[in-house]
């Protein structure tokens, strides 16, 4: 039969597993996935986990009513615009370039310049389907000309400039120049496929683009580690118990 000196080593041992597979579950590090605007004719991605941008040739059922006409992009490409002076526009943000369904940025010559309205671009990334609903969080950095709305999965995420006309790179929220916006993507995050949509609304028929940065981060869905530690943690206690009776 096993002495009393046996039965604290298994004690011992069984709560120090226990409490090493929880703790090492608990504080796992969070997974990360960057997020970027670049165009979708397969140019640099920037190491973006997010799809290149696509301009939708058709509306989407959720938008921002602000008054002015919502314009279906007659084609779905992209393409990245030169922006280097920081005069008119910011340059891109880190892991990222400025984005429009033409030549409309400040450096362009010639300028394709763009009618007044609201364009759709959408871009797509993937939480793995393991992780808990609920658990991630994200943001994107954002910069816009003339003003941008952002849905998530059909959520809207930010409420832009409101009212008309918007002057050009336009003061309130989001803006083209100085500072970017940041907006929040925590509330509308899924396991599996994400959609980002982005409304972006052109009031001064100039130039016209849209850039983001930012990343999103998910705690993995807690395994049968956590389970067998606290398993070995009672396991341990109903030997002590028995070691006292």
């Amino acid at each position: 039969m096993r002495n009393q000196e046996d039965y604290m080593k298994l004690y011992s041992k069984l709560s120090a597993l226990g409490a090493v597979l929880v703790l090492s579950t608990v504080f796992a590090s969070a997974s990360s996935i960057q997020l970027g605007s670049y165009d979708n004719s397969g140019s640099s991605s920037f190491g973006n986990d997010n799809s290149g941008l696509s301009a939708l040739t058709s509306v989407p059922g959720t938008t921002n009513p602000n008054g002015f006409t919502n314009y279906a992009l007659p084609s779905a490409n992209t393409t990245n615009l030169t922006v280097s002076n920081a005069n008119t526009w910011a340059v891109a943000l880190p892991n990222s370039s400025w984005v429009s369904y033409a030549q409309t940025g400040p450096e362009s010559n010639p300028l394709t310049h763009t009618a007044n309205g609201n364009y759709f671009f959408s871009s797509t990334f993937n939480l793995d389907s393991s992780y808990v609903p609920g658990t991630a969080y994200g943001y994107l950095n954002i910069l816009a000309d003339d003003t941008v709305t952002v849905f998530l999965n059909g959520v809207q995420m930010n409420t832009p400039t409101p009212g008309a006309p918007y002057d050009h790179c336009s003061d309130g929220v989001p803006t083209c120049v100085g500072t970017a916006t940041l907006v929040s993507l925590n509330s509308g995050l899924q396991s599996g496929l994400n959609t980002l949509v982005f409304q972006t609304t052109q009031a001064n028929g100039d130039v016209f683009g849209l850039d983001f940065s930012g990343s999103v981060s998910s705690v993995p869905e807690p395994s049968s580690l956590i389970l067998l530690g606290t398993g070995l943690i009672g396991a341990a206690g109903t030997l002590m118990r028995k070691m006292r009776s």
